[in-house]
């Protein structure tokens, strides 16, 4: 361990601060600490509390040691050295605190702390020489030898203008750094908005202001678009991060060194529509590819924030597995076994670390991009990808007889030809990184695939990239249902590790595909194409009202650049070929996701959505109700009838505006981080009709939506009639099945009670359903879902996997995925829990009228609901922090180490 800095000054006012260090209060109880420590009486002590023992003895020395060196002896009254050399008073405590610490080097218990204890020796031998230095100096004063004190003052005069001169020349130094810095800052700033400049500067010297502005606004959103032809610059600052464990910096570079952010992976069912749902425990035979649009079970990644290098990391887990292997009297807080650890410097309780892969700037040229406008319709795009397809099937097959898509044998004449026709819009090299960086991307996304399905680590694995995009598009939401529900701006409101966070997830995702082989990609995105293009279409492929959208949608993008793998050679898409791909892969996923809310909401019932959107008939001859009309006649005659096409147009747009906001909201996000484009100012506030135009300029869409389908009518119209006419698609128009309505709902903890007295009536007519006796039940309440179960009792245990779990353990399973949230009625408190073994109390949202909770109803108080309490519990649930707050709690309360947490 290493010791801590010197203490930084106090202000004069309270300077006095420090005199806690050395009194005899202070002095007693560290004293006594390392006497149990050293008595091994281990039921009296923690290796915490000798930790933060050893901790204070470094601060008081640190203290006087600088006293010392700034001052005569006879000046200083901070005499910590003194009282911990003196010895007790009483006849048991008849030791000092440096008797104690070299008893301590010899506790076997106690071996990781051997370094601090011989650094606090010395500092006590240390402060002891400057003591005495200071003392002979003294003497000779008086005794007339000023020669000897003038050398010696001499001597401390150099050293201190040595000191001086250093720290002057760290300081200019570390100016330097900081005015390049900006420096680099401003170029990057002028070069990146260098149209803007160019038109200001055109338009100084005339005197139309309007025409000024106008010029300007133009430039603005030109910059601002993120998919296209029109595609702004990308946004690629130089990453310098500085290692918390090191302390040294470093510039994120593909062919450096790795550099890692703490992280953790969990399975989280915040967002889930059905939690009536089974959810499977292993996921053995799970296929993860399709999330359905229930989102019933999510993997969550979220990082603390906290960077260090790959190799100061793999150092740090690695000595505290050797550290624990050493302390077999004390009980783990985190399993390292499964990749657990603290994060070295907030101790947020982590299971891996994200790779931070730096932002690859692309630029496009615009003529360029105008020429091959000219050329790459969708039409002739989606023709050159289904050749590409059917090519690579036919490659991979050996000779087996392959059924290519009926439309794939236009313009075939040549297949050789056609075959490599989607490089000729641009290609480039691939990414070349460290050996590092892949070991850190393999690592990482082998323990998503690990935490994600419940399995063991299997680098090989064919689903791993499947999680990969699956947590990517997970996070996603729920971040965006977050700010949502904070009322948020989409952009600029995040907390900073939440943005360094999904920064490197989304760009972790991005390069991951590198490190698999190309042919299983290009299989996964066959299939998730199969969902767009009914042509693809196999077997296990889900009807369009079984998959969400946005899953889809991050995956199809990921995947595509597998299409541009030759055998040779290790390439990828230029910039037009990848503004190309990402404009068209989102207007059929966009164009699927319109459909999907049509239906869907026609499912629901037309008449009830009316009833909720009273306000949108003054649109009703607007253009975008009659695009809407139109569009329901063409579902109406697809889904033979089963449509009804009396909708009212305005009802339909009003529908679709709302449903599909959620969607754009998560586009937007993936893809600024996934390419670094600006977004909109008005995506930087607050407005809901603002917000709408402005994600549809940076996504490259029209404010009228169905506009879309006329734009590519002759190429969607033979994919939205095998969409309607899908039988999955007829049954739910028919009411023999329910489909997910859009807007999905903003899910919340339970309504509770005003008065508490509501909630102990309750629990009073609960009778466990198992138990026929009149026993006494301990009632707990699931916030989540509101069940009342039977709890620390063995008549509602249930063996899972071969194991004896309480009501509440096996209930967490299914409702929240192994971490739920409860309220303990009879005792007015909540208790936090995380699989089996891992739980903690938290206080209840309840208050008295002196705004104080009352655990174990002793007072007897009224007690009544604190919403401003309540919201705190719903957001740790909703930001994923119940794992984090669990940790934190053992850590500093380790007396629920003892509590059987699985039997609860």
């Amino acid at each position: 361990a290493l010791p801590p800095p010197p203490p930084p000054d106090f202000s004069p006012a309270f300077s006095n601060v420090v005199r806690i260090l050395n009194c005899d209060v202070m002095m007693h109880i560290l004293r006594t600490i390392l006497q149990r420590a050293v008595e091994l009486e281990t039921h009296l002590w923690t290796e915490a509390m000798i930790q933060m023992v050893l901790h204070l003895l470094s601060l008081g020395l640190l203290e006087e040691k600088q006293q010392l060196q700034k001052s005569p002896e006879e000046e200083v009254t901070f005499d910590f050295y003194h009282k911990a050399t003196r010895m007790g008073s009483s006849a048991l405590n008849a030791v000092n605190v440096l008797m104690l610490l070299e008893k301590l080097k010899r506790v076997p218990q106690l071996e990781a702390q051997k370094d601090t204890v011989n650094w606090i020796l010395q500092m006590f031998d240390t402060v002891k020489r400057l003591r005495e230095k200071s003392s002979l100096t003294t003497v000779a004063a008086t005794s007339g030898s000023e020669a000897t004190k003038g050398d010696e003052t001499q001597s401390t005069q150099d050293k201190e203008k040595a000191e001086r001169k250093r720290k002057a020349e760290a300081a200019r130094l570390h100016r330097q750094k900081i005015m390049a810095q900006m420096s680099a800052l401003q170029r990057n700033f002028i070069e990146t908005h260098k149209l803007l400049y160019e038109n200001t500067l055109e338009a100084q010297g005339k005197e139309d202001v309007v025409m000024e502005e106008e010029s300007m606004s133009s430039a603005i959103d030109y910059s601002r678009i993120a998919l296209g032809p029109k595609r702004g610059p990308s946004v690629a600052e130089k990453e310098v991060l500085t290692c918390i464990l090191c302390q040294e910096e470093q510039e994120v570079k593909l062919e450096g060194a790795a550099m890692v952010l703490s992280a953790c992976v969990q399975k989280s069912t915040a967002l889930t529509q059905n939690r009536s749902r089974v959810l499977e425990i292993s996921g053995d035979t799970l296929d993860p590819l399709f999330m359905h649009p229930d989102l019933p079970c999510g993997t969550h990644t979220g990082s603390c924030g906290h960077v260090m290098h790959a190799a100061c990391w793999q150092k740090y887990f690695e000595a505290m597995q050797l550290n624990f292997r050493q302390r077999l009297h004390v009980e783990q807080i985190f399993d390292l076994e499964n990749g657990e650890y603290l994060c070295p410097l907030c101790k947020s309780l982590c299971n891996t670390v994200i790779p931070i892969v730096p932002l690859q700037a692309q630029k496009i040229n615009s003529e360029d991009a105008e020429a091959v406008a000219q050329i790459l319709s969708l039409a002739r795009w989606l023709e050159i990808i289904i050749v590409r397809i059917s090519g690579y099937s036919v490659k991979n097959a050996k000779g087996e007889k392959q059924n290519l898509p009926a439309f794939a044998n236009k313009g075939m004449g040549n297949s050789a030809l056609e075959f490599h026709s989607i490089l000729s819009f641009g290609v480039q090299s691939s990414a070349k990184y460290s050996s590092s960086i892949k070991e850190m991307l393999i690592l990482f996304a082998t323990t998503i695939y690990r935490v994600g399905l419940k399995v063991a680590p299997n680098e090989t694995d064919y689903r791993i990239p499947m999680m990969t995009w699956s947590t990517c598009a997970f996070t996603i939401q729920c971040i965006e249902n977050l700010l949502e529900t904070e009322a948020k701006p989409l952009f600029g409101s995040l907390q900073n590790r939440q943005h360094s966070g999904l920064k490197a997830l989304v760009q972790f995702a991005a390069a991951q595909r590198t490190t698999s082989p190309q042919i299983l990609i290009q299989k996964h995105l066959i299939r998730l194409l199969g969902v767009l293009l009914p042509n693809f279409k196999v077997e296990d492929t889900p009807s369009l009202l079984e998959v969400d959208m946005f899953h889809i949608l991050v995956g199809v993008v990921l995947s595509f650049p597998s299409l541009y793998w030759e055998d040779a050679v290790d390439l990828q898409p230029s910039s037009i070929s990848s503004a190309y791909n990402h404009l068209y892969l989102f207007h059929l996923t966009t164009m699927a996701h319109i459909t999907q809310i049509v239906v869907s909401s026609a499912t629901a019932g037309f008449i009830f959505l009316c009833a909720e959107s009273p306000t949108a008939r003054s649109s009703d001859n607007s253009e975008e109700a009659r695009s809407a009309q139109s569009f329901c006649r063409e579902v109406c005659q697809y889904t033979s009838g089963c449509f009804s096409q009396d909708v009212p147009g305005w009802l339909v747009w009003d529908c679709v505006k709302k449903g599909i906001m959620p969607y754009l909201r998560c586009a937007a996000l993936f893809f600024h981080y996934l390419l670094g484009v600006s977004p909109p100012e008005d995506l930087l506030q607050v407005s809901e009709e603002g917000q709408f135009k402005a994600l549809c300029s940076y996504l490259s869409l029209p404010t009228n939506l169905f506009l879309l389908f006329q734009e590519y009518w002759d190429t969607v119209n033979p994919l939205l009639q095998r969409w309607c006419a899908d039988p999955v698609v007829l049954s739910c128009l028919k009411g023999k099945s329910i489909a997910i309505r859009y807007p999905r709902k903003r899910n919340s903890l339970i309504e509770l009670p005003e008065d508490y007295s509501c909630l102990l009536n309750q629990a009073s007519q609960f009778r466990c359903p198992r138990s026929s006796d009149d026993e006494q039940k301990h009632p707990v309440l699931c916030l989540f879902c509101g069940a009342m179960l039977c709890s620390q009792n063995t008549c509602c245990q249930e063996l899972v996997n071969g194991e004896e779990l309480g009501a509440c353990t096996s209930h967490a399973l299914q409702c929240g995925a192994g971490v739920c949230m409860f309220l303990k009625i009879r005792e007015c408190k909540v208790v936090l829990i995380e699989g089996k073994t891992r739980g903690c109390l938290y206080p209840a949202p309840y208050l008295d009228e002196y705004g104080e909770t009352d655990p174990g109803l002793k007072r007897g108080n009224p007690l009544h609901l604190c919403r401003e309490r309540y919201r705190k519990l719903h957001l740790l649930w909703q930001q994923h922090c119940i794992i984090e707050e669990i940790a934190r709690s053992q850590e500093t309360n380790q007396i629920f180490f003892g509590f059987n947490w699985q039997l609860l």
